[in-house]
């Protein structure tokens, strides 16, 4: 076991196609976004790979972000199970040391053998829902009172505002800063639903565009995120006509496909109101956690 380097990407990325094809995740990262989003990781202190044969074998990457249970400390782990297990081991060891308060990774339904030999366990049912964009739409349908916006119009700053305040009620929430929400996304692909006349933000939606090497999906695809609403303004079909419309933006701009992820046990059964606009269960994962002392 040594600590990883940049240079490894390449053979980091094939190992993703591997646990794609073995059924453990179900897409392979962008090559190019992985390596700016790790632009500044610091792969020394936060990285461990097994090599075997002069190849990398597995690999474990560990992030953190503050949140109101503390820091929570997230896993990119890949690998067979057999070696995957001593390197979850030692991740939850460096995430105790540095003060996490949880640990979290993503596996598919039931192939989490080395997470629960490091002493991880399934907490939540996380699904992938997709629909076709080449097919008929669902129409958008206004909300009275409210209009929306997009990343054209929409005030500096009003995106982790809202996003904020949309997921402080939500399970395991974790704040997020403007860059990373709306960094990379097109303008016009960043939704928002305001009251009319005072324009006050009731709801928030994201799209982009994607293109994943050797996904069956067509390509490309249209990855919708941050689907949320304020409190005071649930249940008034604001996210359904969100996601309406930037299903038909999306297509717009060149997608073929649409995928979203949501929460298997969200309390305001959101993939409920996903298969009203035509989308399916295609994946289901399990989110992994340890609580540290």
């Amino acid at each position: 076991m040594r600590p990883g380097r940049a240079e490894d990407m390449a053979q980091l990325i094939e190992l993703w196609r591997r646990e794609v094809t073995e059924g453990r995740q179900d897409i392979v990262p962008n090559e190019v976004r992985m390596r700016r989003m790790l632009g500044r990781f610091d792969w020394e202190a936060r990285s461990r790979v097994v090599e075997q044969d002069g190849r990398i074998a597995g690999s474990v990457l560990v992030t953190g972000r503050p949140s109101p249970d503390g820091t929570q400390a997230n896993l990119n782990v890949v690998g067979p199970p057999e070696v995957a297990s001593g390197l979850v081991r030692w991740a939850l060891q460096l995430s105790h040391a540095a003060g996490a308060g949880v640990v979290q990774t993503f596996m598919a339904r039931g192939r989490g053998e080395a997470l629960s030999a490091a002493g991880m366990r399934a907490v939540r049912p996380w699904w992938r829902m997709d629909r076709s964009l080449q097919d008929a739409l669902p129409d958008p349908k206004p909300v009275p009172g409210y209009e929306v916006i997009d990343g054209t119009t929409a005030p500096k700053g009003s995106w982790s505002e809202m996003f904020n305040l949309t997921f402080a009620d939500h399970w395991r929430f974790a704040p997020r800063g403007e860059e990373e929400i709306t960094a990379d996304k097109a303008p016009d692909l960043c939704l928002m639903a305001v009251t009319s006349g005072q324009r006050s933000p009731a709801a928030i939606t994201i799209g982009e565009i994607e293109e994943y090497a050797g996904d069956p999906r067509p390509q490309p695809v249209g990855l919708i995120s941050s689907v949320g609403t304020l409190p005071g303004h649930r249940r008034r079909g604001l996210a359904g006509w969100l996601v309406a419309e930037v299903l038909r933006r999306l297509r717009n701009a060149g997608a073929r496909h649409a995928s979203l992820y949501v929460d298997g046990e969200n309390p305001m059964r959101a993939h409920d109101a996903y298969r009203k606009l035509g989308f399916e269960v295609t994946f289901e994962a399990e989110v992994w956690e340890a609580t540290l002392p």
